[in-house]
């Protein structure tokens, strides 16, 4: 799915910083602000729940959540695997 030009928001819908360009989305870690990237195409890190994405330096959790008919996408976190 293409997602150039949506906008983008975290968990509380509060816009963040971010570059949506075709399936992947580079934005800064919420927690450390190392930049993470992401996609949307099924199965690949990020895409959602039971495939997260991971920050490099703090090991964050980041999943997609895209509403194409809004032109939203919602980026969720969850704490590191310890």
């Amino acid at each position: 799915m293409k997602i150039t030009d949506f906008l983008v928001m975290d968990a509380n819908g509060d816009e963040i910083a971010a570059d949506p360009q075709g399936t992947h989305l580079a934005f800064r870690c919420a927690t450390c602000n190392y930049p993470v990237l992401a996609s949307t195409l099924d199965n690949e890190p990020g895409s959602d729940e039971e495939h997260p994405t991971t920050c490099r330096k703090c090991k964050t959790r980041y999943f997609l959540d895209v509403r194409p008919h809004a032109e939203k996408l919602y980026v969720f976190d969850e704490p590191p695997i310890e």
